[in-house]
């Protein structure tokens, strides 16, 4: 028997109203991987603008599937089930690239990192270490920021508008100005870069992409800001070379 416009009306709300969960879902844990361990249920209501019975049920709904984790003190962090899944998701992007990589060590005796966008951070899942004494060194595994990093902002500047509108709405209207100035650069060069921001006497620069099945990634080459300066058009040149790979999207490539 043929569905009525009555059926069809509450399938479609239904779907929406699950669309509308996954949506929420997904919020709540970008909170949640900003600040692990800061974050109390009040606190990720208040950011997500919901009120506290909706907060306590997704949060609740969070942590019985795993993906979340809150301990005695009520703050909250991933949970070990969705970790796993985005280690076993990160090795398989860092298998990917890292012949990528290691082409880029090789050129230019610096670090080089490969990190993934999660939320409103750059996740590392990768590094190659420079052999140099004095050396820019991350954590794998490792969180951070997007607006003062040349990995961030490479991936920023990948993002359609609506997307990239969503993050920067998060940033304060000067970080916001002073990003949109940058992101049109690195639009049209290609390449990002941090100049002592995000740690004093460290340089970095960066190119971004999306890869085939949508995952936003960046290659960073960080360096001790006098070396950097130094070896900077080599290090740009390697990179622009890395943003030449078949990996990328085609249609998306730095």
């Amino acid at each position: 028997m043929a569905a009525t416009e009555e059926d069809q009306r509450i399938a479609s709300d239904g779907r929406e109203d699950g669309l509308q969960v996954l949506r929420r879902a997904a919020s709540a844990l970008d909170e949640i991987a900003t600040a692990p361990s800061r974050l109390r249920l009040v606190d990720i209501g208040s950011n997500l603008g919901l009120a506290k019975s909706t907060a306590r049920r997704l949060l609740v709904a969070l942590v019985e599937v795993g993906f979340a984790a809150v301990d005695d003190s009520g703050h909250y962090r991933l949970g070990d089930r969705l970790l796993g899944l985005a280690s076993a998701d990160g090795a398989h992007l860092a298998a990917m690239l890292r012949p990528v990589i290691e082409r880029i060590a090789l050129a230019t005796g610096e670090t080089v990192d490969l990190s993934v966008l999660r939320g409103r951070q750059m996740w590392f899942i990768d590094q190659i270490e420079s052999t140099h004494r004095l050396r820019a060194v991350s954590a794998i595994g490792g969180r951070f920021p997007l607006q003062d990093t040349a990995n961030g902002k490479a991936a920023l500047a990948t993002l359609e508008d609506d997307e990239l509108c969503a993050v920067l709405a998060t940033f304060e209207p000067a970080t916001v100005a002073q990003l949109r100035r940058e992101i049109l650069e690195v639009r049209s060069t290609g390449i990002a870069y941090d100049r002592d921001e995000h740690t004093v006497g460290i340089s970095a620069a960066a190119v971004a992409g999306r890869l085939h099945g949508g995952h936003v990634v960046a290659i960073s080459v960080p360096a001790p800001t006098d070396r950097f300066l130094n070896h900077e058009a080599a290090i740009v040149e390697a990179l622009h070379e890395a943003a030449g790979a078949s990996l990328w999207e085609p249609d998306a490539a730095p």
